[in-house]
């Protein structure tokens, strides 16, 4: 938990349970968890501006007053609301309204309308979530991975412009197979099960797949509050077709950067600390063979997720001093604002 007076490292509040709340009392935030019912519920209070959370994470049967709703947007603090599985039910972002960015969503149907220029987009994202899946498959220093590596390397170099949805699929059966070699076996993840993200829906089965539809969940609702924020159109993708039941911008502007989710999955499987990594009794099966995750490791494994998006890198970042060499040590989350923004600026040919 957040102390008043310390730094705040976890900008991210998880919610869960029977009767978890979010309303305001005497001007101030008040934060209700109710995760265990043996237990008794703990409470936060904040003014706003005081408030560590960027992101708020909703699980359960609980209730959110209109005031706190309407004092959190104005505030540009993420709401993301999940079903008991993690799938995004819905995210609260605050409504954009300026010139540029009618100009900006202006710019993007028009983009849309465009062949040359969706095809290219296309190419870009998959071109960029490819060198994401090398970036971090050679973080994770092992041999086992090596060979992957180096077939995506040769899909990289050989992107076809025409047809990068299909390179893409290819891509992703090298990577997902890699990914299962850096996953103990004691957790049973042989392949990553048909997304439920824009497509065909399926539960996990276990708790790796589990992991990583909390984490892309979080993720797409970061990714939503920059779409919004800069006045896209979260349902016109150049990448992600206009399915129904989510959205096609989103999830185009997340696929770079699903290694953030990736690797936090990586990490808390593989942790020596054995309170800090998953254990076996903080999760179960249904009837149905679907897991359902404890309170304590949904709140560490968003933690750590936290922590990875806050993590910074080397960049060619525009804003702010200049360096020498135009690179700065950029935080992973802020890249990924700064590649929605570049959009933006795409759609209007600057």
């Amino acid at each position: 938990m957040t102390l008043k007076n310390h730094k705040n490292h976890y900008n991210i509040k998880f919610l869960k349970g029977y009767g978890h709340s979010i309303s305001i009392k005497n001007s101030k935030i008040i934060l209700k968890d109710c995760h265990d019912p043996f237990s008794e519920s703990t409470t936060e209070s904040w003014y706003i501006k005081n408030m560590p959370y960027e992101k708020i994470v909703l699980q359960g049967k609980g209730y959110i007053s209109t005031d706190a709703l309407a004092l959190l947007s104005e505030n540009n603090r993420n709401v993301i609301l999940l079903d008991n599985h993690g799938k995004p039910v819905t995210y609260l972002n605050p409504v954009m309204e300026s010139l540029t960015a009618t100009r900006n969503r202006i710019a993007q149907y028009d983009t849309f309308r465009n062949k040359e220029k969706c095809q290219y987009l296309q190419k870009m994202i998959v071109k960029a979530k490819l060198e994401s899946q090398i970036r971090f498959l050679k973080l994770t220093e092992r041999d086992e991975v090596k060979e992957a590596i180096s077939k995506l390397e040769i899909h990289l170099l050989n992107l076809d412009d025409h047809s990068p949805i299909s390179n893409e699929s290819k891509t992703s059966h090298i990577y997902f197979r890699a990914f299962a070699k850096l996953i103990p076996e004691r957790y049973e993840f042989s392949s990553r099960n048909p997304s439920y993200v824009g497509l065909a829906k399926n539960n996990a089965t276990d708790i790796i797949n589990a992991l990583l539809n909390y984490g892309y969940s979080v993720l797409a609702g970061e990714i939503s509050k920059f779409v919004n924020g800069f006045g896209l159109d979260a349902y016109y993708g150049f990448y992600h077709k206009s399915h129904t039941g989510f959205q096609p911008l989103v999830y185009d502007m997340m696929e770079p950067f699903r290694w953030l989710v990736d690797y936090t999955v990586f990490k808390i499987s593989n942790i020596k600390d054995h309170k800090q990594r998953i254990r076996l009794d903080e999760f179960t099966h249904t009837r149905d063979g679907i897991v359902i995750m404890e309170y304590n490791l949904i709140r560490k494994f968003l933690e750590l997720l936290e922590r990875t998006f806050q993590s910074e890198r080397r960049y060619s970042f525009r804003h702010g001093a200049k360096t020498k060499d135009g690179l700065k040590n950029v935080q992973e989350i802020t890249i990924a604002k700064v590649s929605v923004q570049n959009l933006a600026e795409y759609c209007l040919r600057k």
